[in-house]
């Protein structure tokens, strides 16, 4: 089928597969460009034609995709018996191993946020109960036999902190062999109950990865719901106190909070010796989507963006694909003091040496500060920047999906792509798991 007959050949970049954004089913798609910018076009038989918009400037989007890394592919892989995305699991046709996991602890949540992707809100509603400590030790065993030990494990939900045991959990990864194992809070608890934050250091956590959305009440009455803003701050002192390292996880929204990413940073620089990192994620269309933004955003916006708001510190051009990923699904780069002056790495390196120095089994907040620490010994710890492009059913990629690094796995032992598991369509009915 011809996907836009009045769009030219030498405007399409790209073809590949994606989904109907109502049926789930898959469907052939083009990237296209239209006013420099690019996009995704696709038909339905049943539902229509639909155009997603990709990326802000096609000169970029363009540089970001010629980043290429070696693919190393899952070491236990199911067969490919199914067409992507039915088939995860992760299946032959992978063809990045995963350097981060998820485990959901939970689908109970304490807030109600307008945006979340898991859409806890609903469905802790009827929701199974929590897992048992005996499934995690049976995931941790497995994921281990899968992947190997140096696999970042991040515990998440829901929110996670509802499980009075979830020092437990910790311990068993711990026992398990994991070293990197982070937690994905609200922080409404760590803010409330500092002894809950020294269970779960005590246990074995090596960070908190905190939701972080601006630095302003009205952001958090506009995203979560109800200002929160104090709670975050004290769950970072909390965190200072105990010792244990903060990165910030901003969710990004046209018109909402896309103004506060400077400010963002500059709270991060000012409290280096807490916060390892900030993420910025730019809101997508899946679980819960209460708020509507003006214009969904990608990475690309917000490297540009980014370099405005922090008056030209760090450069659209600055952030590099992360290796362990499709350079389109994430990129980086790593803020370092150099002579009382903060710098990218990225503009003191070769994208030769970044290669040469890349670490295949580096997650993502880790690949520059492991660089860094390679290249420059004598330079102290930094700051880390990451962006995340996470894919919904209106811009699925499958060619992208195939180099996933950033999975979930649940009690049936399957490694999913985290895109894949959250897929809802345009209704928010789940895709089946």
């Amino acid at each position: 089928m011809q996907l836009a007959e009045n769009t030219a050949k030498n405007d399409i970049l790209d073809t590949t597969k994606s989904v109907c954004p109502v049926c789930l089913k898959v469907i052939e798609a083009q990237i296209v460009v239209k006013d420099h910018a690019v996009y995704m076009k696709k038909v339905c038989t049943e539902h229509g034609a639909f155009t997603a918009y990709l990326w802000p400037d096609v000169d970029h989007y363009q540089w970001m995709k010629s980043f290429l890394f070696p693919c190393i592919p899952p070491a236990q892989p199911i067969p490919s018996l199914q067409s992507c995305p039915q088939n995860c699991g992760l299946c032959s046709s992978h063809l990045r191993h995963p350097t981060l996991v998820e485990l959901e602890t939970t689908q109970r949540c304490n807030l109600r946020c307008p945006v979340c992707f898991m859409a806890a809100g609903e469905r802790q509603a009827s929701s199974p109960p929590d897992p048992e400590l005996t499934v995690f030790e049976m995931m941790y065993k497995d994921i281990l036999a899968k992947t190997g030990p140096q696999t970042s494990i991040q515990l998440t939900g829901g929110e996670p902190t509802v499980r009075k045991d979830l020092p437990e959990i910790v311990s068993l990864g711990r026992c398990s062999g994991f070293i990197a194992i982070e937690v994905n809070t609200n922080g409404m608890v760590i803010a409330e109950d500092p002894a809950y934050l020294a269970r779960l250091v005590e246990a074995g956590i090596s960070g908190i990865y905190l939701q972080f959305d601006g630095v302003t009440k009205e952001v958090y009455k506009t995203i979560r719901g109800q200002d929160i803003l104090a709670k975050k701050l004290q769950a970072i002192e909390n965190c200072r106190e105990v010792g244990i390292q903060v990165v910030l996880a901003m969710t990004v929204i046209s018109g909402i909070n896309d103004d506060q990413m400077g400010a963002v940073l500059n709270f991060a620089l000012k409290n280096r010796d807490v916060i390892a990192g900030i993420a910025y994620q730019p809101a997508f269309g899946s679980g819960r989507f209460d708020v509507a933004p003006k214009r969904r955003l990608s990475i690309g916006d917000v490297a540009f963006m980014l370099s405005e708001q922090s008056n030209g510190m760090v450069k659209p051009y600055d952030f590099w694909p992360l290796g362990c990923s499709h350079p389109l699904c994430d990129a980086a780069t790593y803020l370092i003091e150099d002579q009382g002056v903060i710098k990218p790495l990225t503009s003191m390196i070769t994208p030769q040496e970044y290669v040469a120095y890349f670490d295949p089994d580096s997650p993502q907040g880790s690949v520059f500060p492991d660089i860094a620490g390679k290249m420059f010994p004598e330079i102290g710890p930094g700051l880390s920047i990451v962006m995340m492009n996470f894919m919904d059913a209106r811009n699925l990629d499958l060619k992208k999906l195939r180099e996933c690094s950033m999975t979930v796995t649940g009690p049936d032992g399957r490694i999913v792509p985290f895109c894949v598991y959250q897929l809802t369509d345009i209704y928010g009915k789940r895709k089946s798991k």
